[in-house]
């Protein structure tokens, strides 16, 4: 099922559903600890449930989902909207994900733990490539260190207004930069691919 280029189908969806119990048992039955991890048991069990319980697996007592679990829950949602996957050739933008986790409450992530996790990485993630108001193109370097611009973070710029290449190193620009007139000098337009635009990101972090 993890290789399937199409959805599931009523049958694989249940099995699907099954796979929190599947770790419990995993991790019960493994050999070697001191004592039986019950912190990664009821993360196994629990990082499905979403905050309102909506999710699975159902519980005969409804409970509160743990910490751990929510924390879980919020990286593992992150991870799989925005990672090429077999059924997602098309990885989601970064930021239209996190936007998604903040806003929507039926996808049921705990809104403080998606603000600790924009806080941390930001609205545009490190390696992020941008097109910015001044046509330019650059990777985010970055989150800016002052928690009031996670949207405006250090750039690096790859490719010049014309699309000229800048350099093998780019030149660094931060986008909480003013103007001079009560603006700012660059602003980001939308995230790209930066396949489109024939960059490299990790060339930008030698």
């Amino acid at each position: 099922m993890l290789n399937k280029t199409s959805g599931l189908d009523e049958a694989e969806w249940q099995l699907m559903q099954t796979h929190p119990w599947l770790g419990v048992l995993t991790l019960f039955s493994m050999r070697g600890y001191v004592e039986i991890p019950y912190r990664p048991i009821v993360v196994a069990q629990e990082h499905h449930m979403k905050r309102d319980l909506t999710g699975y697996p159902k519980s005969i007592r409804p409970r509160e989902q743990g910490i751990y679990s929510r924390i879980v829950s919020v990286a593992d949602g992150y991870d799989a909207a925005t990672t090429r996957r077999s059924y997602q050739t098309v990885p989601i933008q970064p930021d239209q994900v996190l936007r998604e986790m903040w806003e929507n409450p039926r996808r049921g992530y705990d809104r403080v733990l998606v603000k600790a996790l924009i806080n941390l990485i930001g609205i545009y993630p490190v390696g992020t490539c941008v097109i910015l108001d001044t046509l330019e193109v650059g990777i985010v370097a970055s989150v800016n260190s002052n928690p009031e611009f996670l949207n405006r973070p250090i750039v690096r710029l790859c490719l010049e207004a014309d699309g000229s290449l800048i350099g093998p190193a780019g030149r660094e620009a931060n986008l909480a930069e003013s103007d001079g007139a009560g603006g700012f000098r660059r602003s980001i337009v939308k995230v790209t691919d930066p396949d489109r635009y024939g960059v490299i990101v990790g060339d930008y972090f030698v």
